[in-house]
């Protein structure tokens, strides 16, 4: 893998605002909906090209990824590791493990896990608002770099 963009779920409604009962279920804000697309805009401006987007199970990660998805023409694949409850070193290996056919990989997940990883990776920190999204160089595993942070 050449890049990796790691990106932080759009703005999601609380459980009590959406009516559901566990936190996996909360979708998608109206606000969250527009970052969303903001988002896939702004990367579409990049000319990122992912390959596959991995991205957590939970419903407001999923609803982003597909809006991202739509956008630059990549398939989704859901990952449990990114769901948020994962040791940041298991989902930093997670996409330094990842086959060589993925030149570009995006991924949606949680933070602090995003933040997290971003700094197991780059030795650098970000604060991750929602929609928020870093585009790394991973073609020096020994010292990826940040070529992007966009929020």
């Amino acid at each position: 893998m050449k890049t990796l963009i790691l990106v932080r779920h759009a703005n999601a409604l609380s459980a009590y605002e959406a009516g559901v009962q566990t936190d996996e279920a909360r979708p998608l804000s109206d606000e969250g909906l527009q970052k969303a697309a903001q988002t896939a805009d702004r990367l579409a401006a990049l000319h990122v090209c992912p390959q596959i987007i991995f991205a957590s199970p939970l419903l407001r990660a999923r609803q982003t990824a597909d809006i991202l998805a739509r956008t630059l023409h990549a398939p989704v694949s859901v990952e449990t590791i990114l769901n948020g409850m994962y040791d940041e070193h298991a989902v930093r290996d997670f996409f330094t493990e990842q086959p060589a056919p993925y030149d570009t990989v995006l991924a949606v997940g949680h933070n602090p896990n995003i933040s997290y990883v971003t700094a197991l990776l780059t030795g650098q920190v970000y604060h991750f608002a929602p929609g928020s999204f870093a585009v790394i160089d991973m073609q020096d595993k020994n010292k990826p770099k940040i070529l992007s942070f966009g929020e």
